[in-house]
């Protein structure tokens, strides 16, 4: 990796199969500024269609095609504008909190690995994956087993929950943590917010493990789907029992 790449950016383009486009930047390469340039591009035609939609409305007489026009070119930009807040939260002070170490700045070391859906395989294969990704950095033994083990939890979390052609396992590294985080596609629907059972539910007991193992965790929405995400740290001491961050 680049040593001057230090931060993961959510670029307003999708990817193959409309997965998340992401970029290794410093944030000031020539690659960035295509980026801002981009999406200052993208939230300004959203403002023009804004302007002439309220200008159609306020001439009158709108029929049922112009309406059908007028609907699928909002829906295209609104998904576009989300994407491009989304990037921008992401990089507001103060938001560390409550992301993953790979979209931090001060990245180490960076990996992302697409899994096929709808296949059981992908759980078991995603762990092996990431045990084989973090051991060269140099973890504390129990940091490699608990993201391996959580690994296995957030892929079979996310087979039982959506229905996803894809699965994307991404891993990031800072001095201070390791994270893993697994993304869904939403298939099934709206993207569901995970929630850790209660009682004797039986459900999402994965989430348990997670959430005993990791020091931190969380949730972030990309696109239609979700990313599940959990830390664990890097250097020695567990630091178990974590808290979700949403």
């Amino acid at each position: 990796m680049n040593g001057e790449a230090h931060r993961v950016r959510l670029l307003p383009q999708a990817g193959a199969h409309d997965r998340p486009c992401l970029l290794l930047t410093d944030g000031d390469g020539p690659a960035s500024r295509l980026a801002d340039r981009m999406e200052n591009m993208q939230t300004s035609l959203a403002g023009r269609l804004l302007g002439r939609t309220r200008d159609l409305f306020a001439a009158g007489g709108v029929n049922s095609n112009d309406l059908g026009l007028l609907a699928g070119q909002l829906a295209d930009a609104l998904a576009e504008v989300l994407v491009v807040a989304e990037s921008r939260r992401r990089r507001l002070p103060g938001v560390a909190d409550h992301v993953p170490a790979f979209v931090l700045p001060g990245l180490r070391a960076y990996s992302l690995h697409i899994f096929p859906g709808q296949d059981l395989a992908s759980a078991p294969a995603a762990r092996r994956h990431v045990r084989d990704t973090v051991q060269p950095w140099n973890l504390p033994p129990e940091a490699v087993d608990d993201l391996e083990l959580i690994t296995g939890e957030l892929v079979a979390n996310a087979l039982e929950h959506t229905d996803s052609r894809s699965l994307t396992v991404t891993c990031g590294l800072t001095a201070e943590a390791a994270a893993v985080g697994v993304t869904d596609e939403g298939e099934s629907g709206a993207a569901v917010v995970p929630e850790v059972p209660k009682g004797e539910q039986e459900n999402g007991r994965g989430l348990l493990i997670t959430q005993a193992l990791a020091a931190r965790w969380g949730s972030l929405r990309t696109g239609g789907g979700l990313t599940v995400w959990a830390e664990v740290p890097a250097v020695g001491g567990r630091g178990r029992g974590a808290m979700r961050l949403t």
